[in-house]
């Protein structure tokens, strides 16, 4: 289980001096949508290592949660057809 100070640290990264070689590719990930919310956070957690910072093939990704926001999934989803489409 990941702590409060563990995710206060992943979140104080700071996308201008972190390594973009050390940051995880999520280029191929597969996200599971019939998981719970909570299943879904540990999932990407252990996938990315750190769900606020990482890297889509060669850019560097610094994402911010909002209370009130729309769904990692639906966020995510709409970055990666972006990307993709070249935007």
């Amino acid at each position: 289980m990941i702590t409060q100070n563990q995710l206060n640290d992943m979140r104080a990264v700071d996308i201008r001096t972190v390594d973009k070689a050390a940051l995880s590719d999520v280029s191929g990930f597969q996200f599971d949508t019939t998981l719970s919310q909570e299943e879904r956070a540990a999932q990407i957690i252990s996938l990315t290592k750190n769900p606020y910072c990482f890297r889509y093939e060669d850019t560097a990704v610094k994402v911010e949660f909002a209370e009130d926001g729309p769904p990692l999934q639906d966020v995510m989803s709409g970055f990666l057809v972006r990307q993709k489409s070249g935007l």
